[in-house]
């Protein structure tokens, strides 16, 4: 894994962006339509920090904007956007004068998240037989990433702010051989307590 040192402008948010993951924003506030327009401009990426009852995590993604889907006339805009790499905030400044929006010191990651441990993705196809998913085809499920993994299996806000600041390839694989396990446990669980009321 390489550190970099770089600034971002951020864009905080209640919701956690992983890399990979294609989300749309609906822009409406101020400083963020002048952030936005200064990232299309300059074709730059922004970062997301994960925000909850006004604090600010120190982890977060970095953005980059792949289409603008609707500008209205107001300045609100639809932009559809692309998680790239994972970053830890060094210093936040709220206001990056003379611009509206804040900007972030930070240490960015560049991963190598392809995943050659076979035991992360034993584990995932057979939850997904388990599951009986069928809208995840498991013969499709071959060299992919441990956030592609993370995306399927629809992980918690705050269970994605913890995938995303651990520093090795490792610790993020084991996170998520333990989430499989909880969610398969569960499911054996659920499907116990049909067969016992059916038995009732």
């Amino acid at each position: 894994m390489v550190h970099k040192l770089v600034t971002l402008p951020m864009f905080p948010l209640n919701t956690v962006i992983i890399p990979g993951e294609v989300r749309t924003l609906h822009v409406f506030e101020d400083k963020y339509q002048e952030l936005i327009a200064d990232c299309i401009t300059n074709k730059a990426n922004f970062g997301i920090p994960y925000i909850k009852g006004g604090q600010i995590s120190e982890y977060g993604v970095e953005v980059s904007i792949t289409q603008v889907l609707k500008q209205y006339p107001d300045g609100e805009v639809d932009i559809e956007i692309k998680g790239i790499q994972p970053f830890k905030i060094i210093k936040y400044t709220k206001i990056l004068k003379p611009k509206l929006y804040g900007a972030a010191n930070i240490e960015a990651y560049e991963e190598d998240v392809a995943s050659n441990r076979y035991k992360l993705f034993r584990s995932f196809k057979k939850f997904i037989k388990q599951a009986k998913n069928k809208e995840i085809p498991v013969e499709s499920l071959t060299n992919v990433s441990v956030y592609k993994v993370a995306h399927l299996l629809d992980l918690t806000n705050e269970e994605k702010l913890q995938l995303i600041a651990f520093d090795n390839l490792k610790e993020k694989e084991d996170f998520l051989i333990a989430k499989i396990k909880l969610y398969s446990h569960a499911l054996k669980l659920e499907k116990e307590l049909r067969n016992n009321y059916r038995m009732n």
